[in-house]
């Protein structure tokens, strides 16, 4: 479906466009390049990679008449209660204007239809405005924390190696692949293998397990990469483990990973309210966080997340956190 406009004269004129319910290769790439440059971190580039692949995706873009390049979207997930919004973005130049308001207000309508509960992620300073119309519901919250390779390799020599069988994700057996998504479903409580297939298949993500002696997956880490190949920064995500020796068993495996590519890589750890991140690992990574985002949702929500197990979450777009 698509619906045109004619050109915006507020605060800048720009070229009539068309409001369209599905993306173009160049739109998807001018997005994607767009959500680099601002250097958003919630989000890494497999998240960036897969949403316009995966089933659950759905968007409404506004694209230019004269060449149908980009000038902002709505990017959303409907899978299970939830239809979760992860983009909400307007090319800078044109924010003001108006623009964002027509394409949040046809993204309500199409989401409205389904009648399902809606979510987001805000910048804490956007929050109240989210939370005073659509999403009321605040349900965590995302704390960021940034260390160099060196200041991760400290923290995980503060603790003894887990005895457990280690084994890095690319390494795995069909077999223990499949239980791999057994794991991740037991800590999420969703069904999550069309993000976790792919996922651990792009050439700059790594994951890493501890096998118990029955050789069931009981941890799990993944380290992507995020923002331009020339940033060298990279997420840890998710890490669902037992204690922190077996986090620090895990985030040391990662580490050459991220070395390879620069031994001046930093390292993202995003800790989630409410979890045994908060509790645990927050206080013994040692270094200052900040809070980048506030989830908010039109109601409560059935949060399935095992809280005890999620040191960090596996936070996206695609899927809520897991």
């Amino acid at each position: 479906m698509s619906q045109t406009h004619p050109p915006m004269r507020k605060r800048m004129a720009i070229s009539a466009y068309t409001l369209v319910d599905e993306g173009t290769d160049l739109l998807w790439k001018q997005f994607q390049d767009l959500v680099r440059e601002m250097q958003w971190t919630s989000d890494d580039n497999t998240v960036l990679g897969l949403t316009p692949v995966v089933a659950t995706t759905r968007c409404v873009f506004a694209q230019k008449n004269d060449d149908g390049s980009f000038l902002g979207c709505v990017v959303w997930n409907e899978y299970d209660e939830m239809a979760f919004i992860g983009f909400y973005i307007v090319t800078p130049v044109l924010r003001k204007c108006g623009l964002g308001s027509v394409l949040w207000a046809r993204a309500m309508t199409r989401i409205r239809e389904t009648g399902r509960i809606i979510g987001l992620r805000a910048v804490p300073e956007m929050a109240p405005r989210y939370a005073s119309k659509d999403t009321p519901v605040e349900i965590s919250r995302l704390r960021k924390a940034l260390l160099s390779c060196a200041e991760m390799r400290e923290f995980c020599d503060r603790y003894p190696t887990s005895s457990l069988t280690l084994k890095l994700a690319s390494d795995l057996s069909n077999e223990e692949k499949i239980d791999l998504l057994r794991f991740d479903r037991e800590i999420s409580g969703r069904d999550r293998c069309d993000l976790l297939v792919p996922y651990l298949s792009c050439p700059r993500t790594e994951g890493a397990v501890l096998l118990n002696g029955e050789g069931k997956i009981v941890a799990i880490a993944g380290m992507t990469s995020t923002g331009f190949e020339k940033d060298n920064l990279f997420k840890l995500a998710p890490m669902y483990a037992s204690s922190l020796d077996e986090v620090a068993t895990l985030s040391k495996a990662l580490l050459p990973f991220c070395e390879r590519f620069s031994p001046d890589a930093r390292i993202l750890v995003h800790i989630l309210t409410g979890t045994v991140g908060e509790k645990e690992l927050e206080e013994a990574i040692g270094h200052s966080q900040n809070i980048e985002l506030v989830t908010l949702f039109s109601s409560p929500i059935d949060n399935r997340l095992n809280t005890a197990k999620c040191y960090a979450p596996h936070n996206n777009s695609v899927h809520y956190d897991g």
